[in-house]
């Protein structure tokens, strides 16, 4: 499945918003005997505007990054949930969003970790670290009424809904493979 996706991820035109990334964030992938699955972080309580949400690892572009939007993105990872930058293997990009509540332009990278992976969140950033299957999403999205009063698409995971931006780069990973 990671050669489809890096197949289709290679032919894929992802749509950049006119104003540079000011933020980027891994989308990691594993595989193993139950199919291909990505990482999700649960953000710590009180650690920004985003305190408490399901999300992938990263956050915005500091000086030491240099303006490289993906090395943002791998030092965030180490920072957040220990994932050493030279074991995540760079697949391709999805489109860059704005976030709603900080206008933060994110760039997104999806990239492949080994798997199983010995994570180390940082617990002033992350709560928790979570799984979740690629099949198991495309069948589960909440598109219409759902329990948490928040704006579609939502991903039920681990109990915890995974939605706005989130979930768009869910959607938009899953409307890229076909899934």
């Amino acid at each position: 499945m990671l050669t489809t996706i890096r197949k289709k991820l290679e032919e894929y035109q992802p749509e950049d918003l006119p104003v540079r990334a000011n933020a980027s964030v891994l989308v990691p992938l594993f595989e193993d005997s139950r199919g291909t699955g990505l990482v999700l972080i649960h953000r710590a309580k009180d650690s920004g505007p985003h305190s408490g949400q399901m999300g992938f690892p990263g956050g915005m572009v500091e000086v030491r990054d240099r303006g490289d939007l993906l090395a943002t993105a791998l030092r965030e990872s180490r920072e957040e949930i220990g994932v050493r930058p030279e074991d995540v293997q760079i697949l391709g990009t999805l489109s860059q969003r704005r976030t709603v509540l900080t206008s933060l332009t994110v760039k997104p990278f999806v990239g492949v970790i080994p798997y199983p992976y010995q994570f180390r969140p940082d617990p002033a950033e992350v709560q928790s670290v979570s799984t979740a299957f690629l099949e198991d999403l495309a069948k589960g999205a909440m598109t219409h009424e759902n329990p948490y009063d928040l704006p579609p698409p939502i991903y039920p995971v681990d109990g915890k809904p995974v939605w706005g931006l989130t979930a768009k780069m869910i959607t938009e990973l899953l409307e890229i493979i076909k899934l």
